[in-house]
């Protein structure tokens, strides 16, 4: 479990491994490359390392071979940049030993005219995730064009009868409304990129401090990541919930279930590594809240389809879902900075922050308990 905490840790942290390194055929990067992955023990090396980071002594012990051994391998794939160190801990005899992962998810040997290989790397770091966040929000698009099936009514078959006619009797509009909404999402993204936006965000990441990096995140690079995968998170949830309201197939409606029950947990569980890794209050709360927010968004978005807009139900629904989301990301926002205090990264966090923090969750429990009394006795 430490392990897996680990490496999403790192993920988060760096941003970029689990975009693809393009190397081209005529740099020296490539020389580097091949060079190190000619020997049958260094593949072996680098294949054990992508199953799970390990040590050089855990590395000699699955490989069966000396430390001496592994230890040169392992240098030679750090110099060519397919390893990395990623932290640091204590052995079994009680010293610190090193673990290693590769720095890359993927690497891509391309060939072509020069400059042509620099080119593709930069666009595929650059439009990656924005174009995915595109697709996502042109689905939901989609969705509300057809109309959200009610939640409520899941259990009735009648719900199931006329979510099915819904959907056959509309899905050409709303594919064409997905389609439209993924054209102009995605020229509206190489608009911004030919201004140059996307690429002043590959600038040098300057740490912030005091209390732009308690609300915001000490690193620029890794909050727009954060803010970016609550977006998706929201945006996956909110569709996964579609699979099951709408009475689509068996294993798409199960596959749809089992997302929306692990969305939350998810959440909970991004806003704490992105504590750990980054700090960030605000952008903890919009992890934890990211999949209430598409449960939420759904079950709104489907009494207004069949019922009308009702601006009550709107506040309250809004209401429900910044108060619960938010308490949720302050209490993992603290777990993340008390994880990341234990293990020496960054600055412990304040007394005074934590109090504050703290009576966050605390404060939105009195206000909910006293709205329900309220309600109940008025």
């Amino acid at each position: 479990m430490d392990r897996l905490a680990g490496r999403l840790v790192k993920r988060l942290r760096d941003g970029d491994p689990d975009e693809p390194a393009v190397v081209g055929l005529e740099g020296e990067d490539a020389d580097q490359l091949f060079d190190a992955l000619g020997s049958e023990t260094s593949r072996a090396v680098l294949q054990a390392c992508y199953e799970e980071g390990r040590t050089r002594s855990e590395l000699a012990d699955h490989l069966e071979t000396s430390i001496q051994n592994v230890g040169y391998h392992v240098d030679k794939l750090e110099s060519a940049g397919l390893l990395e160190a990623v932290e640091t801990r204590y052995g079994e005899n009680g010293r610190e030993v090193t673990v290693y992962e590769p720095s890359k998810r993927a690497v891509v040997v391309a060939a072509g005219e020069p400059g042509l290989v620099e080119r593709l790397a930069d666009t595929l770091e650059r439009l990656f995730a924005p174009v995915v966040i595109v697709g996502l929000l042109s689905m939901v698009v989609g969705v509300l064009a057809r109309g959200p099936a009610p939640v409520g009514m899941l259990g009735s078959d009648d719900a199931g009868t006329a979510a099915t006619t819904t959907t056959t009797t509309t899905v050409s509009p709303a594919l064409a409304v997905a389609s439209v909404t993924f054209f102009l999402g995605l020229v509206a993204v190489l608009a911004v990129d030919r201004l140059g936006v996307l690429e002043r965000s590959r600038e040098r990441d300057n740490r912030r401090r005091g209390p732009a990096r308690v609300l915001c995140g000490a690193r620029h690079r890794l909050t727009r990541l954060g803010v970016a995968s609550s977006l998706g998170l929201a945006f996956g949830t909110f569709l996964a919930l579609d699979l099951v309201a709408a009475g689509t197939g068996q294993y798409l409606a199960m596959a749809g279930w089992l997302a929306v029950q692990l969305a939350i947990p998810a959440g909970i569980l991004g806003a704490v590594v992105v504590a750990y890794a980054n700090d960030g209050l605000l952008v903890s709360w919009a992890a934890a809240s990211a999949p209430i927010a598409g449960i939420g968004g759904y079950v709104l978005a489907g009494l207004f389809a069949h019922g009308g807009f009702d601006p009550v139900v709107v506040a309250v629904g809004l209401a429900l879902i910044t108060a619960v989301g938010t308490s949720l990301g302050s209490i993992a926002y603290l777990l993340g900075r008390a994880g990341a205090a234990w293990r020496g990264r960054g600055p412990p966090i304040s007394r005074r922050v934590t109090l504050l923090v703290l009576s966050h969750p605390l404060a939105m429990v009195l206000v909910l308990a006293g709205w329900v009394r309220f309600g109940v006795y008025v």
